[in-house]
């Protein structure tokens, strides 16, 4: 199942010489019991906690759909890079999502908005184009008043407005850069 969707998904990206790693480790999503990284344009990590009872019950779709996610991310590295900007972040994980969105079929738990997104876009707004804090934006902080997972329900949406307006797939932009998005907000949903 892993390999299949690996190999779906490489040909898709056009994704060739890719180091791909699952391993065990406690730190993992714990809604899903796995999480992945793509440190480069070469390689994939994906941890899984095999005791965690969320993993049990849905590895047979997390893990091909973290695959595509993390596969979308090789593919950003090798051209534009991931970002080191708030927007190059939303944009890499906004992409990674909706090409994830194809194995899983649905939303993932962390693009869904546990905030108003019009209200977490305005405070981005200002903060796009320079450095910020990824754990912040994208895992939360009660410190900065950010929600848990807010990146990335900015991204997701960030992301779906553009294709709305531009056509295309996550894999037809893996290499368009961060820029061409910005403005696709004021479009609306």
């Amino acid at each position: 199942m892993a390999r299949t969707a690996l190999d779906r998904h490489a040909e898709a990206l056009a994704l060739d010489a890719l180091d791909t790693v699952i391993h065990c480790s406690p730190w993992t999503i714990p809604e899903i019991g796995l999480v992945g990284s793509a440190p480069d344009g070469h390689s994939v990590l994906i941890s899984v906690t095999p005791s965690n009872p969320n993993f049990a019950a849905s590895w047979r779709t997390e893990l091909p759909a973290t695959l595509a996610h993390e596969l979308h991310h090789a593919a950003r590295w090798r051209s534009v890079g991931y970002g080191s900007t708030l927007l190059e972040a939303l944009v890499s994980e906004g992409l990674a999502q909706h090409h994830e969105r194809l194995e899983r079929r649905e939303t993932p738990i962390y693009a869904q908005p546990t905030t108003d997104l019009n209200r977490l876009w305005a405070r981005a707004s200002p903060a796009l184009q320079g450095p910020y804090t990824h754990h912040a934006w994208f895992f939360g902080s009660e410190d900065q008043d950010l929600p848990r997972w807010g990146g990335y329900a900015l991204g997701f949406e960030l992301v779906g407005r553009f294709l709305h307006l531009h056509g295309g797939t996550a894999a037809d932009h893996a290499h368009t850069p961060a820029s061409a998005f910005e403005h696709s907000w004021s479009a609306g949903p």
